[in-house]
C-alpha cells in the first residue's frame, strides 16, 4: 500500500507526526510511505527511517501565483507514484491542494482543517472533545482512516555513524564528557513572547551547578540564534555553558542531545526533538499551551506565566511586558533541573 502524508512543516509539527506515522508503518502490511516536505525541513523528515520518499514542497511557488508555472517539476514528482491513502496532518489549503493534486484513492484530512481545506478530502475525520495534544489528534486520524486499534509506538530515529563522529568531535573540543551531567539549553525561539530572557537562564544554569557541581551546560540553536546564546553565556556568574549555537546540523544536534541528561528549554523546535529521543525537559511556556503542544511522553516539567491572557498565542506580547517570565522562578526550574540530573546520574 502507498501512503502520502502531507506535513510541510514545522520542526514540531513533523516530530509530532512521526508517532502517527509509525503507527501506520507497524500496523499497514507492505506500506511504502512518501512524505511532502518543505526544503528546509528536508533534513528532520529523514531522521525517521519509516519514510521510503521524500518530496520537497516548493512553499515559495505555492505562495505566489506568479510562479506557479515552476511548480509543474514537483507536480510531476508528485504523481510519479499512485497513492491509495493520502493524509494531510497540516490542514491548510495549500497542505489540502496537494492532497487533491496527488490524485490519492483516498483522501483523508481532519473535518476542522483550516482555509477550506477539508474541500479537497474525501474523508474528514472528526476530533473527539477530550483529545488536546498535537500527537494524539496526529495518531486518532491514523486510526481512522485505517482501522487501527493498536497502542501507539515510540519512533525511533536514525543513529547516523556521520552524526555520531560529528558529536563525538564536539564533546571533545569543548569539553563535554568527564561531568556527573551534561545538561543542555535551548534559549532562543522564533516567537519574542516564547523566549524567556538570557538572565532566566543564566541565573538558573548557576543554581544548576552550585546544587550539581561539576554539571556541564552546552548551549544549542542555529547560527541566527547564535547572538542570544552569547548573552546567555555572557550573564552567567558560576556557570561556564559552551556555545554549540551554529555548529551543529540536524543530525549531529540529535546525538548530542541523546547524550544529555535533561533538556532546559523555550517551547521550541529542539524541545520536541528531545521529548522525540526520550530525553526529558523542562519547558518554559508563555503564550502558547502545553497541553497542546508540550514536550509529549512522561517526565517533562512545564512551568507556565501567570498572565491572565495565558495563552493568548501572540508572537508579540500585548501588555508590553514580560509577565510570562517573570511570573516564573528561575530558583524553583533550576531544582527541577537537578532532580531530573540527579535520575539520569
Amino acid at each position: 500500500m502507498n501512503i502520502l502524508v502531507v506535513k510541510p512543516s514545522s520542526l514540531g509539527d513533523i516530530l509530532h507526526t512521526f508517532p502517527a506515522v509509525a503507527l501506520a508503518r507497524q500496523s499497514v502490511p507492505g506500506v511504502h510511505v512518501s512524505w511532502v516536505v518543505s526544503d528546509a525541513l528536508v533534513d528532520v523528515v529523514r531522521l525517521y527511517p519509516g519514510v521510503d520518499r521524500v518530496l520537497i514542497f516548493p512553499r515559495d511557488r505555492f505562495r505566489r501565483f506568479w510562479r506557479w508555472p515552476g511548480v509543474w517539476p514537483y507536480y510531476r514528482a508528485l504523481r510519479e507514484r499512485s497513492y491509495d491513502v493520502v493524509l494531510d496532518f497540516q490542514g491548510l489549503f495549500r497542505s489540502g491542494l496537494v492532497t487533491f493534486l496527488s490524485r490519492g484513492r483516498r483522501r483523508v484530512g481532519f473535518r476542522n482543517a483550516r482555509e477550506g481545506a477539508a474541500c479537497f478530502y474525501t474523508e474528514r475525520v472528526a476530533l473527539p472533545p477530550d483529545l488536546r495534544h498535537a500527537v494524539d489528534k496526529n495518531v486518532h486520524l491514523v486510526r481512522t482512516a485505517f482501522g487501527i486499534d493498536a497502542p501507539t509506538p515510540v519512533p525511533d530515529l536514525k543513529v547516523e555513524p556521520t552524526a555520531v563522529r560529528q558529536a563525538d568531535q564536539l564533546v571533545r573540543e569543548h569539553g563535554l564528557a568527564g561531568g556527573p551531567a551534561l545538561l543542555a539549553v535551548a534559549p532562543a525561539s522564533r516567537w519574542a513572547t516564547k523566549t524567556w530572557p538570557p538572565e532566566f537562564f543564566a541565573g538558573v544554569m548557576d543554581r544548576v551547578v552550585a546544587r550539581s557541581p561539576g554539571t556541564v551546560c552546552w548551549l544549542l540553536g542555529t547560527a541566527r540564534e547564535r547572538p542570544v546564546a552569547e548573552a546567555v553565556a555572557a550573564a552567567c556568574r558560576a556557570a561556564v555553558p559552551r556555545n554549540l549555537a551554529g555548529l551543529t546540523d540536524m543530525g549531529t544536534l540529535v546525538e548530542l542531545l541523546r547524550r544529555s541528561a535533561a533538556l532546559l528549554t523555550n517551547d521550541s523546535g529542539p524541545m520536541h526533538l528531545a521529548a522525540c529521543v526520550q530525553v526529558r525537559t523542562v519547558a518554559l511556556f508563555g503564550p502558547t499551551d502545553p497541553a497542546l503542544t508540550g514536550p509529549y511522553g512522561a517526565g517533562h516539567v512545564v512551568f507556565t506565566g501567570t498572565c491572565p491572557r495565558q495563552p493568548c498565542f501572540l508572537r508579540e506580547c500585548p501588555l508590553d511586558r514580560r509577565g510570562c517570565a517573570e511570573a516564573v522562578d528561575p530558583d524553583a526550574v533550576s531544582k527541577a533541573v537537578v532532580e531530573i540530573l540527579s535520575t539520569r546520574a
